[in-house]
């Protein structure tokens, strides 16, 4: 059983989401507890707010101009799972987006913070996307 309403885990993760929208990934950051663990399994695991936001705003600097639609969101008590994608900027010649899925789990812990985040994705799928999306890009 939750000790949060649906309502308010729906809420504090609406608003994360509208923060990484904004690409503001300090304010972003502070949705962590101080002692939350993040596990990005490419990147490594963080532990603590402050390991997270020293890893997570300079990292994300690199990623100005993506976009993260979300496929689909399931709450269960405070766990919150979702589908994305990154969406590079542009598209293919045929109209295609340069992009990647992935999931995120996340806890919530009150207060509109989460305790814990796993990013999980299929590396093997993003060089590729990446690299395409660089070949396209125009010659400075």
């Amino acid at each position: 059983m939750s000790e949060f309403s649906r309502e308010e885990v729906m809420a504090a993760w609406k608003h994360r989401m509208a923060l990484q929208d904004a690409d503001d990934w300090e304010a972003f950051g502070r949705t962590f507890t101080p002692d939350a663990l993040y596990v990005e399994h490419h990147e490594g695991t963080f532990r603590g707010r402050e390991a997270i936001l020293a890893w997570l705003v300079p990292v994300m600097q690199q990623c100005r101009g993506w976009t993260y639609p979300v496929e689909w969101v399931a709450i269960d008590g405070n766990r919150v799972i979702h589908k994305w994608s990154n969406r590079l900027p542009g598209t293919r010649p045929d109209g295609s987006h340069y992009e990647f899925a992935g999931m995120t789990v996340m806890e919530y812990a009150g207060g509109g913070l989460f305790s814990h985040q796993e990013d999980m994705y299929n590396w093997e799928e993003v060089v590729p996307v990446l690299k395409e999306w660089a070949a396209a890009q125009p010659a400075a």
